[in-house]
């Protein structure tokens, strides 16, 4: 019994830590999807947002007529104005009103219209803006991700360093022992060892730096060990796209730039909406009031009653109020001049912002030729330098060439190894981007957010 205790508690060990180490890995999608769903300035957007949405429902709103009611009561001492005759007393008297009134605007330049149709543009900018600032987090966290698997790249190239020099050193003291070697190649191995458990460390520290660099614009707040899972299948080619296709593919859809388009359309509206300003406008009014007044009396002298007095005293009003601007110091004016400098202003962005995308695309796609040629090359170059560092290591070891030459050869293998790793994560950023430029978020097929599991 107590044997199948044990046996029970050994399997559940070992099931709950392969969950626990399972839990431990992360894709590059459910990092970003993470980040999205955590992130405290995308909430910021939201708020953003939700406040522009307000704004745009409070201008539909102001079609509507506004409706105020509104009482009134008071005490009269000395010398006072009867409201029922309008003549002087002198005597101690209350009075109680109420008043309830309406306007509406029939005509105002366009001024209502034109404020809905702004704050309309105004809330598709702010709802771009939140898209777009999803999309920046979404490649900061991807930039992120791959420093760390490129560091941890360059750090198992750095362990296979540090294992065959460990190997060499422990050959060349046998060899010493014997009086094949000189000690001052054993001496050279050992202080070259060094250096590379120096630079294995350095690599070390840079990858826990980009880990919490991850960790942060994720906000994981966790002190727990992050093992990141590349398994994107991105074959390293020469095929890339046009750039204007590719361009007006962006443009198309791209929330940063659409941004931008709801900008001018909105600064349009905001001059319009200076401009109705120059026009007359007419507003309906009216209003329903009645009151009691305590020197309100009957023939005996008694105080009218408060219900009669209700319907006594009430008097209805139906108006309407014309204003022309003439002359107000040129502000007016002056304010439809500035609305015109500003749409002059964001129409310039406009076209800024188009001739950036379009340079910035082509210098994307520059460095995609550049770097399926480099990659090429390193690849080529990687199994050259690795027979030659197989054949330098024969050579040492039978001493036919010395400690400097062998050196080279592993330092210049290790070099390949880093760049073709190097090529290869840039690579990958920038097809990332190119499948962005084509609208497709490739870490919206993350199937979960939270940290995957082997199967």
């Amino acid at each position: 019994m107590i044997k199948k205790r044990i046996v029970f508690i050994i399997v559940l060990y070992l099931i709950i830590g392969n969950t626990i180490q399972a839990q431990q890995k992360w894709s590059l999608n459910q990092c970003i999807s993470y980040a999205i769903e955590n992130n405290i300035n995308l909430k910021e957007y939201e708020i953003l947002e939700k406040l522009s949405l307000e704004d745009a429902q409070q201008a539909k709103r102001n079609m509507l007529p506004d409706l105020n009611a509104s009482t009134s009561a008071g005490l009269n001492f000395g010398r006072s104005v009867d409201p029922n005759t309008n003549a002087y007393i002198n005597t101690e008297f209350f009075n109680n009103t109420y008043n309830l009134s309406s306007s509406i605007a029939v005509f105002d330049g366009f001024r209502i219209q034109n404020r809905i149709k702004y704050q309309q543009f105004r809330k598709q900018a702010s709802e771009y803006n939140r898209l777009n600032a999803t999309d920046d987090l979404a490649f900061n966290v991807m930039v992120a991700f791959f420093d760390v698997v490129y560091y941890k790249g360059m750090l198992e190239i750095a362990n296979e360093q540090v294992e065959a020099s460990k190997l060499s050193l422990k050959t060349t003291e046998k060899k010493v022992e014997v009086g094949l070697k000189a000690k001052t190649d054993l001496l050279d191995m050992r202080a070259n060892l060094e250096e590379e458990e120096l630079n294995k460390i350095k690599i070390e520290n840079t990858v826990e730096t980009a880990t919490l660099k991850l960790k942060q614009l994720m906000n994981y707040v966790s002190a727990d060990e992050m093992e990141l899972v590349d398994d994107s299948s991105i074959v390293v080619n020469e095929k890339v796209a046009q750039p204007q296709q590719l361009f007006e593919q962006y443009t198309s859809w791209s929330p940063y730039y659409q941004s931008i388009e709801a900008n001018v359309n909105a600064t349009e509206k905001g001059l319009a909406l200076s401009r109705s300003a120059l026009y007359p406008s007419l507003y309906a009014n009216g209003s329903y009031n009645t009151g009691f007044y305590e020197t309100n009396t009957d023939a005996d002298g008694n105080t009218v009653a408060f219900g009669d007095q209700w319907k006594n005293n009430k008097n209805q009003y139906l108006g309407a109020r014309l204003s022309i601007p003439i002359f107000n110091k040129w502000a007016i004016r002056s304010d439809v001049k500035k609305a015109k400098l500003e749409l002059q202003q964001a129409k310039n962005n406009l076209d800024n912002e188009r001739q950036k995308l379009f340079f910035e695309m082509v210098n994307n796609l520059t460095e995609l030729e550049a770097l399926y040629k480099e990659h090429s090359q390193y690849v080529k170059r990687t199994e050259v330098d690795q027979l030659a560092f197989q054949a330098a290591e024969k050579k040492f070891d039978q001493g036919l060439i010395d400690i400097n030459d062998y050196y080279i050869a592993k330092n210049r293998l290790a070099t390949t190894q880093s760049s073709v790793l190097r090529s290869r994560t840039l690579w990958e950023i920038k097809m990332k981007v190119l499948q962005f430029y084509r609208g497709q978020r490739f870490w919206e097929g993350a199937p979960s957010n939270s940290p995957r599991g082997e199967n």
